[in-house]
């Protein structure tokens, strides 16, 4: 994409050197490559048109560090080649000084450094960059059930048990030549294989935005498959390329093409449980900045042709199977506690979650996106119905542990059970608590609960 101050250049007419017709005051170099500063203009420009009121905190934040890299790379003259990929754009932000400020306000509540998946990583910039090069229309087209693709399926057992592994947020690649943090991935991988799980459930993001090569390198291959099944989710990083890697190599993988179908939201079911799993991302990008905020639907048919496809499914799933004990999967999360002030936030998807499973009487919910691990008590509702939520979003992503007083946390209608307080003492970063999964074990109308972490060890147990 020219400059504007290149296209202004390109109204003046051309002259002749060389037989190169170049207009004057623009030179060869000029035609391969743009200033730095009117790249990040560009990108301001369409942020700032994107409204929305979820997270204006958070846009005003990152449109402020924009304007700052924006200025030091007009005042520095930085060029960047006209073709240069969002991770060479990346690179070069992360270079100014104003480039941890870039970082910071992508909101990423990780260990405060620089390494990778940490605080200042600037490859979490790249994820931002991908988000404003593709937009609304860059998006893949949204698959939907049909008379031949039937997103639910029998919810298989062997002996009368059923075992399921679920992690989140566990795509950062598992390379074993690398000590930390890739082969916390691998470790964790590994032990879900010990438990000999009959599904495996990811709950999405392979980061750093679910390209293709980061689907086919990441996670492709790597992830352990389940006796009868496996699953994956979509999510706020996978949609920054428009879902293309997560719809178009990881759906169409052996693994996940028979359970999925192509498809990003699924079911499973037998005489006690219905288990279902749904896309929180693809909907958001009109919720929120960067798909931060989870979505069902998008009413607005303008905006979204097949934005109730998905919600409607619900519906009618759960006027069906409702009578049954319910687990719901998402990426997103319901509602987030904030470690040291304790103060709970509640997400727009809290409400559009809890209105659809209104008649629901018992059910559970399972998301990740929140880069930790969190047993929160049982919430009962009016009716007398209740839900009880769980965080297995510490997968792979390197996360600082909670304080050991848990007294503080929630507001009293919400509050947490269990949340990891220690360290891992396995390697890499000397402050971190070890990543994990959640182990579920069905036998009849019971559940059993197990988050075991990537050293093999029990953290706790609903029994």
């Amino acid at each position: 994409m020219l400059t504007r101050a290149i296209r202004d250049r390109l109204q003046r007419p051309p002259i002749y050197l060389n037989s190169f017709a170049l207009t004057p005051g623009i030179t060869k170099g000029d035609l391969m490559a743009e200033f730095l500063s009117d790249h990040l203009a560009d990108v301001i420009n369409q942020l700032t048109a994107f409204r929305n009121t979820v997270d204006s905190g958070k846009r005003r934040n990152l449109l402020n560090a924009l304007r700052q890299a924006e200025q030091e790379a007009k005042d520095k003259g930085i060029k960047i080649s006209l073709d240069a990929a969002p991770a060479m754009v990346a690179a070069q932000i992360g270079q100014l000084q104003a480039g941890d400020a870039v970082a910071e306000a992508m909101g990423i509540r990780e260990i405060p450094g620089t390494g990778d998946y940490e605080y200042l990583d600037h490859r979490w910039i790249e994820s931002a960059l991908n988000y404003y090069q593709t937009g609304a229309n860059g998006r893949v087209k949204f698959p939907t059930a049909s008379a031949t693709v039937k997103p639910l399926k029998d919810l298989r057992d062997e002996d009368g048990i059923t075992r399921i592994a679920i992690a989140g947020d566990w795509g950062t690649g598992v390379d074993p030549a690398d000590k930390y943090p890739y082969a916390t991935a691998l470790a964790v991988a590994a032990q879900m294989k010990t438990k000999e799980p009959h599904y495996t459930i990811h709950l999405g993001d392979v980061y750093y935005s679910g390209l293709e090569n980061e689907e086919t390198q990441k996670f492709v291959g790597h992830w352990p498959a389940g006796k009868f099944g496996s699953y994956t989710l979509n999510s706020n990083h996978e949609m920054y390329c428009g879902g293309k890697g997560y719809f178009n190599v990881l759906l169409a993988d052996p693994m996940f093409r028979e359970s999925q179908e192509g498809l990003s939201y699924f079911a499973l079911t037998n005489d006690d449980w219905l288990i279902v799993g749904l896309d929180s991302a693809y909907f958001g990008y009109y919720q929120s900045l960067l798909y931060e905020e989870g979505a069902l639907f998008e009413p607005d048919a303008q905006k979204q042709p097949d934005g109730m496809v998905q919600s409607q499914w619900l519906a009618g799933l759960l006027k069906e199977h409702g009578h049954k004990r319910v687990i719901i999967l998402t990426h997103h999360d319901g509602f987030d506690v904030q470690p040291i002030t304790g103060k709970l936030s509640r997400k727009p998807l809290y409400q559009q979650v809890t209105a659809q499973m209104a008649n629901v009487r018992d059910w559970w919910w399972y998301w990740g996106h929140v880069h930790g691990v969190i047993a929160y008590e049982r919430i009962f509702f009016d009716n007398n119905a209740a839900v009880t939520p769980r965080c297995i979003g510490h997968g792979a992503i390197p996360y600082l542990p909670f304080p050991p007083d848990l007294s503080h946390l929630g507001d009293g209608t919400v509050r947490v059970q269990w949340v990891e307080t220690d360290l891992a003492r396995n390697g890499g970063d000397s402050r971190r608590a070890p990543n994990g999964y959640l182990l579920l074990t069905l036998k009849g109308a019971e559940l059993h609960e197990e988050l075991y972490d990537e050293l093999g060890r029990k953290r706790w147990a609903n029994f």
